[in-house]
């Protein structure tokens, strides 16, 4: 049986949350201008923030950390001219996201295999400032078609699925 990415009710891929970022666009961005210590982190590389910090300055999320407990956040790099392949997370159940490039060319896709060569796919085209909830559970792949690409990601000190946490940020969506 071939299954399909249903978007009707409700799209189980992602989700975005009803408030704008408020501080950490600009906070990052500036930080990425500079030489970072990045590590090398399943395939990108990443760069933690100060969570209680964050936390502090940025409202939508204290109020999801005040739902589900955040547990660290950071930025995520793409080097320019890369893709990240097909997968899916091993250790996230879901996340928030944030793309911190301003005016960049890349795609989030979310894909579901329909034969031995072709996948019916669905794409983030994330909004400025919009923070999405992503289901890291469903194959999903990152093309990078210009300079590096910052995500802003985080993980949750105890994972659950994605429906269930979307069901949790009642209020936020």
């Amino acid at each position: 049986m071939i299954q399909t990415l249903s978007l009707e009710p409700e799209n189980p891929c992602f989700c975005p949350l009803k408030d704008k970022a408020k501080h950490i666009v600009d906070y990052t961005l500036a930080l990425t201008e500079r030489e970072l210590p990045w590590e090398e982190h399943f395939g990108f590389d990443a760069f933690e923030l100060p969570l209680n910090a964050i936390l502090q300055t940025e409202p939508t999320l204290a109020a999801v950390n005040k739902k589900h407990k955040i547990q660290r956040i950071g930025i995520l790099k793409t080097q320019g001219k890369h893709m990240y392949d097909w997968h899916v997370d091993e250790f996230r159940l879901s996340c928030i996201n944030l793309l911190l490039s301003p005016n960049h060319h890349s795609h989030t896709l979310f894909g579901m295999q329909r034969n031995k060569l072709t996948k019916m796919i669905t794409e983030l085209s994330y909004k400025p400032n919009t923070f999405y909830l992503f289901n890291n559970q469903i194959q999903h792949c990152v093309i990078n078609l210009d300079k590096p690409r910052y995500l802003l990601s985080l993980y949750f000190e105890k994972e659950i699925p994605f429906m269930q946490l979307k069901e949790k940020l009642e209020g936020l969506i």
